[in-house]
């Protein structure tokens, strides 16, 4: 006769090792596979892959679908805005709760991601080496899914044909005096710091603020401001700015100029989280997203890559004959950081209207 102790014993072994055996399952999944056929492998086994990014419901409808048909990997999008969404997920991560397998890290948090240990390096060149190398950080901590161009927004209504801006002195010029808004989150001019140097930078920036500008924030906030006219110009604006204020009204008087000096800003850095579920989904994600295929759904946003070859972007300064200014992956995290200090002082510490 087998005793109840005996059983019990036996049966708590059993769970014990099916606990163990599961947490082995688990680890494995979790783990990135070493070529692409082994990543492509794994991903099959994920749980559905969970993103928190900038997509709005255009977008996150189009590349839901096109993700799924492309890679076979099916996906959940958690839409977060400003900073503020992405330090929240930062702590928590710090804490123990991560709910994200890609996260969208706005510049100013890079660093403070890595040093938390909060993300993991990803070989992204090894397994996608077809595809344009500035997409990938040299770390290999973000891939560089979007793109922000940045020039200037004018009212269609109230700037006549003959004084339509055509560049960056157009800002300050006395035409516009008291007349131009200006974002108090200066992407666009850190983006200008990087090819136009420091000298340059803040003598331009010097009389920006001489110009008496009005100062405001958020892309589309603004853009919706001069569509109104509150004010004629606003300078240093993303092309998705334009893309956001005609899609609430197609009929907004909006026009967007593209200088030769065009500013460019990553504008959806994704990191694949430590501890992330689906890893091996994530990497085929970012590999669909920065390929020319994916790259095509990005213009709904305004942030197709101006690297991408046949990309709306690319094919937008092809035309114009724009030259894109980007300091590159270096010229990011810290080095943005004390450039947008620097112009911000010049500026005189504006607050935001």
């Amino acid at each position: 006769m087998v005793s109840l102790n005996k059983i019990n014993f036996t049966a708590a072994l059993v769970a014990l090792f099916a606990v163990a055996a599961l947490g082995v399952a688990e680890g494995r999944a979790a783990e990135l596979g070493k070529t692409l056929d082994e990543v492509k492998a794994r991903a099959k086994t994920e749980a559905k892959l969970q993103l928190a990014v900038t997509w709005r419901k255009k977008l996150r409808k189009a590349l839901t679908k096109a993700i799924k048909k492309n890679t076979g990997v099916k996906i959940k999008v958690t839409r977060v805005r400003g900073l503020g969404s992405r330090e929240r997920i930062l702590n928590e991560a710090i804490g123990g709760v991560n709910k994200f397998d890609l996260v969208n890290v706005s510049g100013e948090l890079r660093e403070q991601y890595k040093k938390a240990g909060a993300i993991v390096k990803v070989p992204y060149r090894s397994y996608f080496p077809k595809l344009d190398a500035e997409t990938f950080s040299p770390d290999g901590y973000f891939a560089a899914t979007g793109f922000s161009k940045y020039g200037i927004l004018y009212n269609t209504k109230l700037v006549p044909k003959d004084q339509i801006p055509t560049g960056w002195d157009d800002c300050i010029s006395p035409r516009w005096k008291g007349n131009v808004g200006i974002m108090t989150r200066p992407r666009a001019f850190t983006a200008l710091w990087a090819g136009w140097g420091r000298e340059k930078s803040l003598a331009f920036h010097r009389k920006l603020k001489a110009n008496k500008p009005v100062w405001s924030s958020g892309n589309t906030d603004t853009g919706t401001k001069v569509a109104i006219g509150e004010f004629h110009i606003a300078c240093g604006m993303g092309l998705h700015a334009l893309i956001n204020v005609k899609r609430r009204d197609p009929t907004a008087p909006l026009a967007f100029v593209m200088p030769k000096d065009l500013p460019i800003q990553v504008g959806e850095a994704l990191a694949l989280m430590k501890g992330a579920k689906s890893p091996n989904s994530a990497t085929l994600v970012v590999g669909f997203l920065a390929s020319p295929k994916g790259q095509a759904y990005y213009y709904l946003q305004g942030r197709s890559s101006p690297f991408v070859k046949g990309s709306k972007s690319w094919n937008m300064l092809k035309k114009s004959g724009a030259k894109p200014v980007w300091g590159g992956w270096e010229a990011s995290g810290k080095a943005e950081a004390a450039a947008s200090g620097e112009i911000i002082q010049a500026w005189g510490f504006p607050k935001a209207r």
